[in-house]
């Protein structure tokens, strides 16, 4: 993505989420499902690093912190409202400025992180394949990038068509495995997807 069309995007993203950041975790529940599952699967292996990409408003980042206090969590946000959102409501986490096909995710805790979280924003990436390469590339040996996001929802046209108009598209399984994923599953109705990466 070129600097003017990455400009483009940031202020499509902070036009929208400055209406809807206050509300945002509340209306999303209905309808992002399989997230707190994905969590359960990362908090259920060993690891003392982990950055998010798109936190958001910092929701799964507040929930993996309660669950594991002692570990270092950053995150990786395109959004300036979004950002300034979750750095309030986790200021033990350093959540730094970038976009997920180029952005430095190593540098945001200092060192390649051991997990990173891709929750419900690969889908609103220009570049998914790049998206995913770049999180790869910078997971630390032996690291694993987690994706939990909408599958192709079993022909819902009308879901889709809700979706594509706030630039969001379903996440295709071929797509996943080209870019190496080594475990994809679905959520019933293929409403969602999970896969994940190893470094």
């Amino acid at each position: 993505m070129t600097p003017d069309a990455q400009a483009a995007h940031r202020a499509f993203l902070d036009r929208y989420y400055r209406l809807t950041h206050h509300v945002y975790d509340a209306t999303r529940k209905y309808f992002l499902f399989g997230r707190d599952g994905v969590l359960d699967r990362l908090l259920a292996s060993d690891w003392t690093t982990l950055v998010e990409i798109g936190p958001g408003t910092g929701r799964n980042l507040a929930r993996i912190h309660r669950r594991r206090p002692t570990a270092t969590l950053g995150g990786l946000e395109a959004s300036d409202v979004m950002r300034a959102h979750a750095r309030r409501r986790c200021p033990w986490a350093r959540i730094d400025a970038g976009f997920a096909e180029d952005g430095d995710i190593g540098a945001v805790l200092g060192a390649p992180p051991q997990r990173i979280l891709m929750s419900y924003c690969l889908s609103m990436f220009t570049d998914k394949g790049r998206a995913i390469d770049n999180a790869r590339r910078h997971l630390a040996p032996g690291g694993e990038l987690w994706v939990v996001d909408f599958a192709d929802l079993n022909g819902l046209r009308a879901m889709r068509r809700f979706l594509s108009a706030f630039h969001v598209e379903a996440v295709p399984d071929d797509l996943l495995h080209r870019h190496g994923a080594s475990h994809v599953s679905h959520g019933p109705l293929r409403y969602f997807v999970v896969a994940r990466f190893t470094a």
